[in-house]
């Protein structure tokens, strides 16, 4: 029996420990703050990744309901569009 010890219970450290586990690994996530994955649950307002498949600037704001109109500059720069991979 293997047994993993990940320091850190957030995104990175549950990805780690999702793919660390096993039929023969026992894994232990230890965090120091109150709760895990507090991070993840507050970033973005559950709006994280929708980015990935939309190209349009005018349907991407719509998105971020609460920053569209502070998110439409940034997005005019640098949009999924420019890391795509045709």
């Amino acid at each position: 029996m293997l047994r993993v010890v990940v320091v850190g219970g957030g995104a990175a450290g549950f990805f780690g420990a999702i793919h660390g586990a096993g039929d023969d690994t026992t894994v232990t996530v230890l965090e120091a703050g109150r709760e895990v994955l507090s991070k993840v649950r507050i970033s973005g307002g559950g709006r994280c990744n929708v980015t990935h498949s939309c190209f349009e600037i005018d349907q991407l704001v719509q998105h971020y309901p609460r920053g569209s109109k502070e998110l439409r500059g940034a997005f005019t720069r640098s949009t999924p569009a420019h890391d795509r991979v045709v």
